[in-house]
This record gives structure tokens, sequence and C-alpha cells, in this order.
């Protein structure tokens, strides 16, 4: 069969190279528009319902919102595992389902289990997180200005900026914070309730029932219909300064301002934002949807933003602080010099030892083939170009197939005059011979990956794209060797004059002397060679592990453990604190610091948790350290010894963001402690705080209510535990 195929394509090498032309333009298409990202997305299917209720502690949110949500979602079909936070008026709960469940479906499965929960009055009604992943925090800005304030600049980010980036395709959320939430706010004198016999309840009720709009059906008048209707919506403090609150004939009107100031202000904060170790800021965080094209949506917002800007009010200036194609742009970059770097690699190395520049060209051609059809394969299959998967390309499995059958036709066929459809009669006959062992070797190769693709969980959404690309790739260098290259064969490259360069003949002849000796002394080579193994073995035993190599993103994440009671203001001055003493290093750029949560809180955190984003400069620029964890040392402990009541570490923003949402933890070590009594494990863990805040691991501390962390062991938050009740 493949005698027939090689025969064929020299038969009709017009056709077939026309063929492999538009091959490389389909593959050259493909390539536009495959879905490009930094690193493939290793987080899990799952779905989060977020809680607010306002006033109530962890232990009650734990018990009276956290718990009964818990037992609805217990046993939803599909699901595989659930966690859960409860912190002061918020709860999260986790639902993991198994990978192949489709996101929309478990969502709507969540859905139908929340609706007969019952919830305490406090309590706001589920809702579900945004339809995101570990890679879906694509960009970042703040909203500056010297001449507005921090409620303006909130109010302005809200209802001008985050509506038009809402509308870009791709986008599923923009997560807000900072600032300060503009509200109309009621302040109730007591005294003066008192003394008109009102309560609290009674002014909410009037505010309730008069901020609504009233229809009432249509009039006709002469040949016009009109609406009739009520406008009662609340527009401005003076207006609820002059809501009824009780009418009693005979007696004036008590009216709002009566008994209570009515003002504009700002809304309990459960976050602060602070920029450059100057101040507050506001920022908005892009979240792109599930499945999305992180290129193509991290291009359109920053195009968005570009035309927003000339609309803001004078002074207002959108500053970009994180933008994942920087990332995405260096990994294409590594990619492509690899490819580059490969091609010319084999080309060289090829010239050098067969001595036909025509011969490597025609073997070189292999390469852009198979990488078109592996991006074929890659939209096929919905497979995302990364680092992972188009990075882990062997150029040289790509190669051995022609570069088999060149070799036997050049050693066939030197120093024979062969010409026209002589020509094509030996090449055809050499290379039907070889084709079948050739497609056998590269058949073999093919199967090697075959177990990578039933490895589950991380490993293999880690590895599965690799295998895949690599697969599709063999193929695509299969279909070359056997049907492309024989016709490029003949089209390209005649007889050779001899077989291989003068000096590749020398060697071998030198060798061929030396191998009587080599044999006559066996035993010292291989007691040699035993002893250079055994080397090898103890030297690869002292290099350590790793799952996969840490890959340097080009920022910094520095988080930072404080006091669980720690305040607000408190943490905003220590912030601002530790990003001065960040600055004093030249490889920082730009700092920001999030301390709480957002109003999304897709990260359910409390005052005591900061994370400081950290742009850096180009490695090749750095002068404080030569790689990234020398730099982490480095910034943790400057901080250390400088902020007061601060423990430090730190990550970068992909990493730290995946490794939350695989485990519900950011460190790469964690322990989970299971009970029945929180009480109980908060007095067990508290003798062992100290400890595991030494601990090298540097896992997260926290527990299923927080609820449970000892107040007195403030070094809990190290990194060091991680407790589930």
């Amino acid at each position: 069969m493949l005698n027939y195929l090689v025969a064929a394509s020299i038969r009709a090498r017009g056709a077939v190279i026309a063929a492999l032309v538009l091959l490389l333009a389909v593959g050259a298409w493909a390539a536009r528009t495959l879905p490009i990202d930094a690193l493939p997305d290793v987080s899990t299917v799952q779905v989060s319902v977020l809680t607010s209720a306002s006033g109530l502690s962890p232990v009650e949110i734990e018990r009276t919102v956290t718990m009964p949500l818990e037992n609805a979602l217990n046993g939803v079909p599909g699901a595989v595992g659930q966690r859960s936070v409860s912190r002061s008026g918020l709860s999260a709960v986790t639902v993991i389902f198994r990978e192949t469940m489709d996101i929309w479906f478990a969502r709507q499965l969540v859905l139908e289990r929340l609706r007969g929960v019952e919830l305490p009055a406090a309590a706001s009604a589920p809702e579900l997180a945004p339809v995101s992943s570990g890679l879906g925090e694509i960009f970042q800005f703040v909203v500056r200005s010297d001449n507005h304030s921090a409620m303006q600049l909130r109010t302005l980010l809200d209802w001008e900026i985050v509506p038009k980036l809402r509308n870009v395709p791709g986008v599923v959320e923009v997560n807000t914070m900072g600032g300060e939430l503009k509200q109309f706010q009621v302040i109730a004198d007591r005294a003066r309730l008192k003394a008109q016999g009102l309560s609290l309840g009674d002014v909410v009720d009037a505010l309730r029932s008069a901020n609504l709009n009233a229809g009432g059906g249509y009039i006709n008048r002469r040949e016009e219909s009109f609406t009739v209707r009520g406008q009662g919506m609340l527009a401005s403090p003076d207006e609820i300064g002059k809501v009824m609150v009780r009418a009693v004939n005979g007696s004036p009107p008590v009216l709002v301002h009566h008994i209570a100031d009515v003002k504009v202000g700002p809304a309990l904060r459960q976050g602060v934002i602070t920029h450059n170790g100057k101040g507050e800021a506001v920022t908005g965080v892009v979240m792109m949807l599930l499945g999305e094209n992180s290129r193509n949506v991290v291009t359109a917002v920053a195009k968005r933003v570009h035309e927003i800007e000339p609309s803001l009010p004078p002074g207002v200036k959108i500053e970009v602080i994180y933008d994942r194609s920087d990332f995405v742009g260096r990994t294409l970059s590594t990619v492509m010099k690899n490819l580059a770097e490969g091609i010319a690699i084999v080309t060289v190395v090829l010239i050098v030892f067969l001595g036909s520049w025509r011969g490597a060209v025609a073997v070189v051609l292999g390469i852009p083939c198979a990488m078109s059809v592996a991006l074929l394969g890659m939209h096929l299959f919905h497979v995302t170009g990364d680092l992972m998967s188009l990075g882990a390309i062997d150029f040289g499995f790509l190669v051995d197939g022609p570069i088999v059958i060149l070799e036997a036709v050049i050693a066939a066929t030197a120093g024979r005059q062969l010409i026209g459809a002589a020509r094509g009669r030996a090449y055809s006959e050499i290379a039907g011979a070889v084709a079948r062992p050739v497609a056998f070797a590269v058949a073999i190769i093919m199967l090697v990956y075959i177990p990578l693709l039933a490895l589950e969980g991380v490993e293999g959404k880690m590895f599965r794209p690799m295998a895949i690309t690599m697969a599709c790739a063999l193929f695509g260098a299969l279909v070359y060797a056997v049907l492309f290259f024989p016709a490029v064969l003949v089209a390209l490259v005649p007889p050779a004059k001899g077989h291989g360069p003068a000096w590749l003949g020398r060697i071998a002849h030198a060798y061929q002397g030396a191998l009587g000796a080599i044999v006559r002394h066996r035993l010292a080579f291989v007691l040699a060679a035993v002893g250079i193994f055994g080397v090898s073995v103890w030297l690869f035993s002292k290099q350590g592990a790793e799952f996969v190599p840490r890959i340097f993103e080009g920022d910094a994440v520095v988080t930072i453990r404080r006091a669980p009671s720690i305040s607000l203001d408190e943490a905003r001055t220590l912030d601002l604190a530790a990003e001065k003493v960040l600055h004093t290093f030249p490889e920082v750029l730009t700092t920001l610091g999030m301390t709480g949560r957002a109003e999304v809180a897709v990260d359910p955190v409390g005052n005591d948790n900061t994370d400081l984003f950290v742009r850096l400069s180009p490695l090749e620029e750095w002068t404080s350290a030569k790689d990234f964890d020398e730099l982490s040392e480095r910034f943790k402990t400057q901080i250390e010894n400088h902020v007061p009541g601060t423990f430090v570490s730190v990550s970068q923003p992909i990493e730290d963001r995946t490794n939350e949402l695989i485990s519900g933890s950011r460190a790469d070590v964690q322990i989970q402690i299971y009970g029945d009594d929180l009480e109980r494990l908060s007095t067990w863990l508290k003798p062992q705080a100290s400890s595991c805040a030494r601990s090298p691991a540097r896992a997260t501390c926290a527990s299923n209510g927080c609820s449970a962390r000892p107040p007195s062991a403030p070094s809990w938050t190290e990194r060091g535990w991680r407790a589930t009740a």
C-alpha cells in the first residue's frame, strides 16, 4: 500500500506539490486563528455560590448560611467535591464537578438546588460567581485623578467605564474594588424617634413604600391617550428627607428630616486598594469568559480602554496595571524562537552530515507541513496554543522519516546519471522499499503519547494538550514522509556525486582503525561506561524533582498575612509602607495593594489578607537579584524587617490564582484537618501554630468558617495550615 502511495506521489508530483502549498497555506490560517494563552488552564470545573449576610459573624454565617447551602448542594449530579469559606458577612460555597461536565449545565443544577434553601432575613439571595477560570483575570487597571474624590472615581468606574468594558466579546465580568461606594444614608436620631413615638422600623417601612413607581393604566383625552403613572423613586437627599413617616389628623406630618439626618456617604468597605505607596486608588479587574481566546479578548479590552479614555472628565486617567498580552507575547516569542532555531539547527546538521543543501531543504519542509497538520488537529480537538502544547514539539522526531528516505536514495544513487523518468523510477523503487519501516517507526513514536491521553485531573490538563499536539504533528510528519516527500525529492534533489562529505569518511576510517583496540580492551571500556553511568545517577539524585518547572510570568504577587483582628485602616497604612519598601528595588515598576475582598467576592478574604501586585522590569535589566527566587527572598526579608506584623510570601499572578482554584489554597503544600467541633480544632491547633509558622512548606492557614482561627496566634497566617471542619 505504501509503495503505491510513493509511486503515485512521484507520478503526480505537480499536483502533490500544489497540495503541499495548499496545506501550508491552511496551516498559516490555522496559526492565525488558534486560541492562544500563556499556560494550559488546569483549573477544575466548579461553581461558586456567594451569599452576603451583613452583620453576621463567621460562626453565625457558618451555621445559618453555609451549612444549609452545603446540605442543599450535597449530592448534586456530577459533583466530585465541595468546599466552603465563611467570613464575616460572607459565605462562599464551591461545588467541584467532574472534568467532562458542561459548566453551563453544572450551573443550572446548582441553581435548581438553591431554590428551596431557607436563609436568615439578613442574608441576600445566593449568587453564582462569574464563569471564569484560573486564567480568567486577564486585564487590570486603576482610575486616577488629582481633581476627583475617591467616591467620584468609584462612581465613574461603576457607571461609565465598567458597562462599556462588559460589552467586549469574551468578557464575563469586570470586578471593581477600592474607592468609596456612594450611598444615600439616613442617620436616625434615637432621641427624636422616641419623642415622636416612632421606631427605626417605621422609618424603614416609610422609605421602602415611598421609593416606588406605580402604574395606573391610561386615560383618553380627545384624540390622545395618556398613561397614568406615579413617580416615587427617590433621587436626592432632599427627596428622601421629605418622605412622610407618619400623618395624624390634626397634627403636622412627621417627615424623615424631622427625625434623621440625610446625607450622601460611603458604604461600609470590605476592602481597600493602594497604589505605588502614595495613597488609595480605584481598580477594575477584567475577567474572561471560560474557554475564550485570551489573546483576542485582551486585545479587544485594550482597544476599548483607549476608546473610553477621551470621553472621561478632564484629569481622569486609566493606568494599566496588568495586561495578559505581555505574558502571551513572551510565550509566543519563545515558541517562535524555538521553531526558528529548530529549523535552523536541523538544516545546518543535515547540510553538514549529508553534504546536500537541496536534500536538507527538502527534509526541513516537513517541519512546517507537520506543524500545519498539528495546528489543524488542535482546532479539531479544541487544544489551546500555549507553552506546553506548542513549546514541547520535538523537531527531531518530525524529520526522522524524510531523513531515512533521503539517506537511502543518496546511498543507492550516488554517482549514477539519472534524469527524467529514470530518476522517478529509481527514486520510487528506493523510497517505496523504506516507506514501510519509516511508517512503522513514526507510528511507534506516536503510540508513546497515547498513555498521556489517559491522565486525569491536573496532570491530564497539563499534559494531554501536549500529547495531542505532538501526536498530530507526528501524523503530519508521516503524511509528509510517505505522500509529499517523494514528490519533493524528485523535483528538488538530483543524484549525489558521492555518499556524504569527505570529512565524515575520514572519521569513519579512523574509527574503523581504532575499533580493534577497543574490542581488545573491552573490559576497561565497559568498566569506564559503568563508572560514568554511576556518576550520572548520583548527580541525578542530587538534582531534586518538580512536577513541572516554574515558569516566570514577568510579574510578582506579594501576599501578606496579618493578625485576623486588624482593622482596614491599619491594614491600609501597613500596605502603603510595604509598597514603599518594594519601590526601593530598581526592578519594581508599579505596585498595587489589594486588601480584603471586592464587590464580587471571587476571592473571599478578610482584612488580614493583602495581595500586592508588583509589575517588574525585564529580567535582563535586574541588578538586585539574578532570578525570581532570589528577588522573592529579598522582597520577603525587606518587608518583614521594615513593616511590623507582616508575614510575606511571594508568588506569581497565574500561579497564585490557579493554585487557589484547584485546592482552595494558594500554597504549594497544605494540610487539611477535619473534625466535628471547631472549638476543639482551634484548641488543638494553638500549640502547633508557632512551629507551623516556621515551616518551609509555606502552606496557607485558614479554617472552613474562619472562626476557628485563634486570635492569639496570628503567626498562623505564615502559610502553614489549612483546617476544614
